[in-house]
């Protein structure tokens, strides 16, 4: 049965950062757009990751990018810093998902949406710090490593499913002390987050709230309704029982409004 060892195990599988990716990061944060560009040019699956991801109806383009100059110019530096931190999860993804019922397509979407709806949470509210923006990726990072914990435990998970009616993230932590978000920070961690970003998490841990918590776990909830979420099972990794202050709610459903009424328009 699953253990906080064996959980260990997994995480110390998560790859570490690639050079190519940490010398992006580096020229990014001297402001270098262009020499980034020249960097990520040279990596041929990181270059066909963006074309694909950009190219999505989210990002709002109206042609096809191709050139990493031509992405990077499009994107702007705290884009591309999302996007490079969304390619590290991508490499966390399985070739094939057998517990949940997944696939990359569907993982690359959830992706983006986390990034586009979080950046126009955050510009909403007016919050421009690093360790804001970068937080949201690690939760896909952390659905992936579930699917790869769960995948190994199948049978004995979804046995235990079928018999109480609980969450796959209260499963989690009866079997091994670890709930998703301590997973979330154990990546954070692995990765060099920010040590705000892990405080954050950590705090989180705690009940603790403020406006960033509030506002994620509500994206998360918003993220988790949705009927892709639902069908592949994804939703019952999260306990989505939050309770929210009413300008806080009225102010991330306004939100969401104008992104849906962008992408119609």
């Amino acid at each position: 049965m699953l253990s906080k060892e064996e959980i260990g195990e997994y995480i110390n599988l998560v790859p570490a950062i690639p050079s190519v990716l940490k010398q992006c990061q580096n020229a990014l944060v001297q402001g270098d757009l262009v020499k980034a560009s020249l960097i990520a040019s040279k990596d041929l699956a990181l270059m066909n990751y963006f074309k694909e991801v950009v190219n999505k109806p989210i990002f709002g383009f109206s042609r096809e990018l191709h050139e990493a100059k031509q992405i990077f110019g499009a994107l702007g530096i705290v884009r591309v810093k999302q996007m490079l931190q969304s390619y590290l999860v991508m490499l966390l993804a399985p070739k094939k998902w057998t517990f949940f019922d997944f696939d990359n397509k569907r993982f690359h979407e959830l992706q983006a949406s986390f990034m586009i709806r979080w950046e126009a949470i955050l510009a909403k509210n007016e919050i421009d710090d690093k360790e804001s923006k970068a937080l949201v990726t690690l939760i896909p990072a952390a659905i992936a490593v579930c699917e790869s914990i769960f995948s190994a435990h199948k049978e004995d998970i979804e046995l235990i499913k079928s018999q109480k009616d609980i969450t796959y993230e209260v499963i989690l932590y009866k079997l091994s002390g670890y709930d998703f978000f301590d997973i979330v920070s154990i990546i954070a961690q692995k990765w060099e987050f920010d040590k705000g970003v892990i405080e954050l998490f950590s705090l989180m841990k705690q009940n603790g709230k403020n406006k960033i918590i509030s506002y994620l776990l509500l994206l998360i909830n918003y993220e988790m309704s949705r009927d892709s979420a639902i069908k592949s099972g994804i939703n019952s990794l999260f306990e989505l029982n939050y309770s929210f202050e009413e300008d806080e709610i009225e102010l991330f459903y306004q939100t969401m409004s104008e992104l849906e009424n962008e992408a119609n328009n």
